[in-house]
């Protein structure tokens, strides 16, 4: 048997039709496969831009009258979807060392690109010992929050303050619901 014959020999029972039908629906596979995997992509990136991203804008220490003092967080929704069911816990820390227990508020509904905020007193006998340096003032802030559709999302972040620019800056996080209860108690230490 010469080498032609064995390639001719399956194409003569396979009629020109039947082996372009044949083709055709691996074709079609092949293209209903790469579909697929388009639209679960596709998917995929609508579900991560179409959702809440809460966060903290910014930090302020201020001091609006002699002898008092207090922390601004200011918060937002930067996501296109409303977020609910938003619950969001501060705490204070001073070198390392919790102040008083952490305040929680019951945000509830947080709409996109709206500002919010939320106040810490800092223990006015330590204002100057803080603004100088000598004390280390952390702040950490835990918000839990949902989605249309979707599980409990989370977000906690940790800020120190710097004397030197009188600005907080920050110093760890997470995005893990896990992690939570760990962050609320100051998170990994330096």
């Amino acid at each position: 048997m010469d080498a032609d014959s064995r390639f001719k020999r399956p194409f003569e029972y396979l009629g020109f039709a039947e082996l372009m039908a044949i083709l055709m629906v691996l074709a079609t596979t092949f293209s209903a496969v790469a579909t697929w995997r388009t639209a679960s992509i596709a998917t995929a990136l609508y579900n991560a831009s179409e959702r809440p991203y809460v966060g903290v804008e910014k930090v302020l220490l201020e001091r609006p009258q002699p002898g008092g003092c207090h922390i601004v967080v200011r918060y937002r929704n930067f996501g296109n979807v409303s977020a609910e069911d938003a619950i969001v816990t501060e705490r204070l820390f001073l070198d390392g060392k919790p102040v008083g227990d952490p305040f929680t508020l019951a945000a509830g509904i947080l709409s996109p690109a709206a500002s919010h905020q939320i106040f810490v007193h800092v223990p006015s006998d330590r204002i100057d010992a803080i603004q100088s340096g000598q004390t280390r003032l952390d702040i950490v802030v835990a918000t839990s929050y949902g989605a249309p559709l979707r599980s409990t999302l989370c977000y906690a972040e940790r800020f120190a303050y710097l004397p030197e620019t009188k600005t907080f800056e920050v110093d760890g996080g997470s995005p893990r619901c896990s992690e939570m209860a760990y962050w609320s108690n100051g998170g990994p230490r330096r």
